[in-house]
């Protein structure tokens, strides 16, 4: 005779190691996601740099506000001084700040291969005081923003971080690669099956 608990403790036990299989496979898919995130982030990065000719820079003020905001990062792609019109958004560094701003130009002087802007952010009430003059035969403009990915590029501004974020890069997939190795070796032949002749 069997007892009725022993079917409940078989049921329980199965029902324990369903949870602790499912955990791990969902522990193993989380890892391989983040790693799958981290090398994406930096090939689309590097793509975007070398092949599209695109620029990423952080924002810090709330001066452009609603077009961007404080923490997001602004997508740019350099285009020729002689093609900027008012109304474009163009990232530059104005006189006597050691940082560069993104703004809108409201009015554009001088000459066009040497133009001076006048600029102004989106939230300001009055364009800025400074007058910007252009001496490369380039600009960055913004064609885009991504939202909150200004704060990673301030973090990885720091040398320190940066170094930490692509050694950890390496470590992961030199280990996903060394695992992914050890996995599809052959079965030694002590721990081959016999075969009965």
């Amino acid at each position: 005779m069997h007892s009725p608990h022993g079917g409940r403790h078989a049921a329980a036990a199965t029902r324990t190691s369903l949870t602790a299989s499912l955990s791990a496979i969902a522990g193993r898919a989380a890892r391989l996601l983040l790693t799958t995130a981290l090398v994406g982030l930096v090939v689309a990065i590097g793509v975007g740099k070398l092949v599209l000719h695109l620029g990423l820079s952080p924002v810090l003020t709330s001066s452009m506000r609603p077009s961007f905001a404080p923490g997001d990062a602004v997508v740019t792609r350099r285009v020729p001084v002689s093609q900027l019109r008012p109304g474009m958004v163009v990232v530059f560094v104005p006189p006597g700040h050691p940082s560069a701003f993104a703004h809108r130009i409201v009015a554009i002087g001088g000459t066009p291969s040497r133009p001076v802007l006048t600029t102004k952010g989106d939230a300001n009430p009055a364009p800025d005081h400074w007058r910007a003059t252009l001496s490369d035969p380039t600009v960055p403009q913004v064609v885009g923003a991504v939202p909150k990915v200004g704060y990673l590029l301030v973090w990885l501004r720091e040398p320190r971080w940066r170094a930490a974020i692509i050694g950890v890069i390496g470590l992961l997939m030199t280990a996903m690669l060394t695992r992914s190795v050890l996995r599809s070796r052959p079965a030694s032949p002590s721990h081959r099956p016999a075969h009965a002749l």
